[in-house]
């Protein structure tokens, strides 16, 4: 069997995909995106990319300020996405099952599971892709999602499907969005011992509450440390805060 025939019978639409490596702008990412959803019976589509600390969403506007403004994608507070890392491949999820697929969610977490159910977003699939060095701020994430549940065989079709596009994601999206970078914060960033601490566990990957196990502190301190680390490098967000750290030689992860 052909290659070609064998991925006609699994049923992905290499068009769809090709799309998005073929995007040369956002307007392009928007339109693959838009594209996916109509094809598939999906209502709501994000495609976030860690590093430049950027989204692109049809979430409506309440949600998506909500969301930024209580930081739920910085320092594992958004308890799918720290289901999808745990996973590290395409997961289907549901919210009436969500809390058994990660750890115990706190009273913000709860509220932006119940924002998402308010809004019809009860049901999807999700995929990271990471790059290269599997750094923690170099991943993107590609999540589609709707008011009805999957059945079984939809879930094994879109899962791989959603995992190429986050894949492609990953590769366009990085080009795009950091063909204009922002100035390098200053080379005399004095950061304290925690802070380093803090910024070196969350570049291996750690969620705020496992970093808090390990340093033995409570979840909120170690978002106060990542807080004032991203205040110091000049840049917004947990993920943007160990890319700076990195490249300026302030930590030095494993």
């Amino acid at each position: 069997m052909t290659v070609t025939k064998q991925v006609e019978e699994s049923g992905l639409d290499l068009d769809l995909t090709y799309a998005v490596a073929q995007s040369q702008d956002v307007s392009d990412l928007r339109t693959a995106a838009e594209q996916f959803c109509k094809a598939h019976d999906f209502a709501y589509w994000v495609y976030a990319l860690a590093g430049p600390d950027k989204a692109l969403t049809n979430y409506p506007e309440p949600l998506v300020s909500a969301y930024a403004e209580n930081r739920w994608h910085c320092c594992g507070a958004d308890p799918l996405i720290d289901a999808i890392h745990q996973r590290h491949r395409a997961l289907s999820w549901d919210l009436r099952t969500m809390p058994s697929l990660a750890r115990p969610i706190d009273v913000s977490q709860r509220r932006l599971m119940e924002s998402r159910w308010d809004v019809g977003a009860r049901t999807g699939v999700s995929a990271p892709a990471y790059g290269r060095r599997g750094n923690a701020f170099e991943y993107a994430i590609a999540s589609f999602s709707r008011d009805r549940p999957l059945s079984e065989v939809a879930k094994r079709h879109l899962e791989p499907h959603v995992q190429l596009f986050a894949a492609y994601f990953l590769c366009a999206a990085q080009h795009i969005f950091m063909k204009s970078r922002p100035p390098a914060a200053p080379t005399d960033v004095a950061l304290t011992p925690r802070e380093r601490d803090c910024l070196s566990w969350a570049a291996g990957g750690k969620s705020s509450w496992e970093i808090g196990q390990v340093l033995g502190i409570t979840t909120a301190t170690v978002n106060f440390h990542l807080g004032n680390a991203a205040t110091k490098l000049g840049v917004r967000g947990r993920t943007c805060a160990v890319a700076q750290a990195i490249r300026l030689g302030l930590i030095n992860p494993a």
